[in-house]
């Protein structure tokens, strides 16, 4: 089911290549719990090598407060784990579906985060989009065809940075004090190791990119399950 060495193979080189067959649901539900064992071994190691180390200086930065509402749990556990796979994870793989679903994901947000429309018209607004770029665009459309092209040929550079943009935007989950700025891809390299693990079952898997958004939402829950106690 999940190659070891097939991932530190890919690590080595990323590349889009043949991808390992899920043929089933019990083969899909065994990849979940096998990610989420792999994740939660990469915050053990993490915790252990680099935390622990920086709390103990007091070096290592407080979490936000967690929020018992049942909206902000929502978000936690189920809304922020599908957004952040459509967009960092879903267009490894270039097609007009995924570019389009990225692409709306993220304007939605820009409107919504910057307070340039409410929620509602954010949200209509992306639909509209989505389905004005899923019905237009054509196969021979140019920037589809170049960034299916930019991806292929650096499919290396674009792996490792989605990973890294992953893992630094969770700087929001804590208190930082920006003077220890250069202490940040310490503070972060769990989450830049899980995005690089993430976009590995993205790549190599068939149905991928559900068993991201599944085993993310796992991870999500039961963390601030534990974390909120």
């Amino acid at each position: 089911m999940f190659h070891f060495r097939d991932f530190i193979i890919f690590l080595k080189n990323p590349s889009p290549g043949n991808q390992f067959d899920i043929k089933s649901i019990s083969s899909f539900l065994k990849l979940v719990w096998i990610s989420f064992l792999i994740i939660l071994a990469i915050d053990i190691i993490t915790g252990i090598f680099i935390s622990s180390p920086l709390r103990y200086f007091n070096l290592y930065p407080s979490l936000r407060s967690i929020n018992p509402s049942p909206f902000y749990i929502l978000k936690i556990s189920l809304l922020l784990p599908i957004i952040e796979e459509l967009v960092f994870r879903l267009p490894l793989q270039i097609s007009k579906v995924n570019f389009a679903t990225t692409l709306c994901i993220i304007i939605f947000l820009f409107l919504y985060k910057l307070g340039i429309l409410n929620i509602y018209l954010a949200i209509s607004l992306s639909i509209i989009l989505f389905f004005f770029l899923y019905l237009g665009i054509k196969k021979e459309f140019n920037i589809l065809n170049s960034l299916s092209i930019f991806f292929t040929k650096y499919f290396r550079e674009v792996f490792y940075f989605q990973a890294l943009i992953f893992g630094f935007l969770h700087l929001a989950n804590y208190n930082v004090d920006f003077k220890y700025f250069y202490l940040f891809p310490l503070f972060l390299i769990s989450y830049i190791s899980s995005g690089c693990f993430w976009g590995y079952i993205r790549i190599r898997y068939s149905f991928g990119i559900y068993v991201c958004i599944t085993s993310h939402i796992v991870v999500n829950s039961i963390y601030y399950i534990v974390l909120s106690r």
